[in-house]
């Protein structure tokens, strides 16, 4: 699975697909299987209640405490908001293959540059993807093992200086308690704790992965596709008057096609984009609040960690979609400059139909009416040092 190559390099999405699959999603069938509600149980019960009901003892676990569980929302909420739009999304997968089937020809013919143009993205997206993976994991294990590593040396400072009666030093992998577990003073408590953590980690790792790289390739997916849109619509400057007809059909086509994706796409996105625009501002806060009161130190890293892992994933929606919307009124551009005045009455009814459906914006939004962009991007890290402030004053 974890190969850099995909196997068929023609495949929409194989890799997004088989990250889905695990939990429980998959194209050919209507229904969610069982295994999304053990994802979500691992949420709740491990994380929401602990976190909210579980007392804390200062100021400073409660900032880094909330800080874990906003970003800890964001990938399993966020995750489930997006599957829980399966019906949208597998419609979206359908749409997306019948514009590649309509690309790729089923008879035996060189490649075409659209072809080649599918190909190169498919074999990009699998790099990527895999490369995203490996570090997932590597900053999900950083994050739970420094706590660890640190208890550890704790432990064997101080009974090796000390004694085995001198207190310990226990740094969490998690802030909080868990149902009456003593992970602050107890070897026992805290080494059950931090396999409870690393259950949590490990799903909180596989949601985000399947999270961001689905949304971030279906983002590109439909990008691409209207690029190709653009390509054929260059190409109809070098048709012959015999044959503009048919290939304004199929311009048309798939021009249909590249916009019902759109529509399905943010159909999608919309609550998923929501939380993560709502939740990204309360992470940066949090963090920030932690590190200007209590310093910085390896807890705060690890919040930094977190912090930086959001921005990333924030600022790679608003670039996509920036990208979406910008290559859709390259689309209708280019079909303004096309030479319609040259044909024949039919032809500039197809063109101005081509002309009239590129009008629409092709924007992906939050909640339906808020746009997500690179100026969304600015404005949210504007947003979250004025919160940052209020937050400082009040405490």
């Amino acid at each position: 699975m974890l190969r850099l190559s995909p196997e068929d390099p023609k495949a929409v999405m194989p890799f997004a697909k088989r990250l889905l699959r695990l939990s429980g999603f998959r194209q050919e069938t209507e229904q969610l299987e069982k295994q999304i509600f053990f994802n979500l149980f691992v949420y709740v019960a491990a994380l929401l209640i602990p976190k909210v009901c579980s007392p804390y003892p200062d100021s400073e676990t409660i900032i880094r405490g909330l800080s874990e569980l906003i970003f800890f929302t964001n990938v399993y909420v966020g995750y489930y908001c997006f599957v829980a739009q399966h019906r949208h999304y597998r419609d979206l997968l359908d749409e997306i293959q019948s514009f590649v089937n309509v690309v790729y020809p089923t008879s035996q013919q060189p490649e075409s540059p659209s072809e080649r143009t599918l190909i190169k993205l498919n074999v990009k997206i699998n790099k990527i993807s895999v490369l995203y993976c490996w570090y997932l994991a590597t900053a999900g294990l950083i994050y739970w093992g420094t706590p660890c590593l640190m208890t550890y040396h704790s432990v064997l400072k101080a009974k090796a200086e000390y004694g085995p009666n001198h207190p310990i030093r226990f740094y969490p992998n998690l802030e909080g308690s868990f149902y009456g577990l003593d992970n602050r003073t107890s070897v026992y408590g805290y080494a059950a704790f931090s396999i409870v953590a690393l259950l949590v980690f490990a799903f909180a790792s596989y949601n985000n992965a399947t999270k961001l790289l689905t949304i971030l390739s279906t983002i590109k997916y439909c990008s691409t596709l209207l690029q190709l849109v653009g390509v054929e619509v260059d190409n109809l400057n070098h048709t012959s008057s015999e044959a503009i007809g048919r290939e304004l059909k199929k311009v048309i086509q798939l021009h249909q096609l590249a916009l019902r994706c759109v529509a399905l796409l943010n159909q999608t996105l919309s609550f998923v984009m929501a939380l993560q625009l709502a939740l990204c501002i309360l992470t940066w806060c949090f963090t920030l609040l932690y590190i200007l009161i209590v310093g910085f130190n390896a807890i705060a890293t690890n919040g930094l960690l977190i912090m930086i892992n959001m921005t990333l994933e924030m600022f790679g929606y608003c670039f996509f979609c920036t990208e979406l919307d910008t290559t859709g009124k390259i689309v209708s551009k280019q079909m303004y400059e096309f030479r319609w005045e040259q044909h024949r009455p039919a032809v500039q009814k197809m063109v101005a139909m081509i002309i009239a459906r590129s009008q629409t914006p092709l924007q992906i939004t939050a909640c339906s009416f808020i746009p997500i962009n690179l100026e969304l991007f600015t404005k949210v890290v504007k947003n979250s040092y004025t919160v940052l402030a209020v937050l400082k004053d009040l405490i």
